[in-house]
């Protein structure tokens, strides 16, 4: 009776490792918001308009599946740092889920889309190139301040 505990104890460690999937967690090196906000190639103060999750981005270096991000429409109010002529921009993030993503703040932001006090947020943004086109990121590691909370104000 032992042995086939055992063995049904291997062969369930045995399919578990088969079956799982790889697991990744989020690393930030330790720097504070002046620092995040100097790293930024650009820094815009605006509102979430739309949130698309599941938009694939071919990586010409990944040799697996295609990296599905989350693309958010920010309506900008105003350039803090940087240069950017358009009223809105497409920013790029990961799921949360260890890869630094910002989906969660994604979402929140865009419920308040309308809202006067929790609608509109600054967000530091990471320019990249790719295929001759250029990209705006932003992680849980970039620059990002929202509104001021109030307790008594909080909807």
């Amino acid at each position: 009776m032992d042995s086939f505990r055992a063995a049904a104890f291997v062969a369930a460690s045995v399919f578990l490792m088969l079956t799982a999937t790889k697991a990744s967690a989020c690393s930030c090196g330790e720097s504070d918001a002046k620092e995040k906000f100097a790293q930024a190639d650009l820094v815009i103060k605006g509102r979430m308009k739309t949130v698309t999750y599941g938009i694939e981005m071919p990586d010409s270096e990944s040799t697996g599946e295609i990296p599905r991000l989350t693309r958010g429409e920010v309506e900008i109010e105003k350039v803090l740092k940087g240069t950017f002529k358009e009223k809105t921009v497409s920013v790029y993030t990961g799921s949360g889920l260890g890869d630094c993503g910002r989906l969660g703040e994604f979402i929140n932001a865009a419920v308040y889309y309308e809202h006067k006090e929790f609608g509109v947020f600054e967000l530091g943004l990471v320019k990249t190139e790719f295929a001759g086109q250029t990209f705006y990121m932003s992680s849980i590691c970039d620059y990002a301040k929202g509104p001021k909370v109030d307790e008594q104000k909080t909807p």
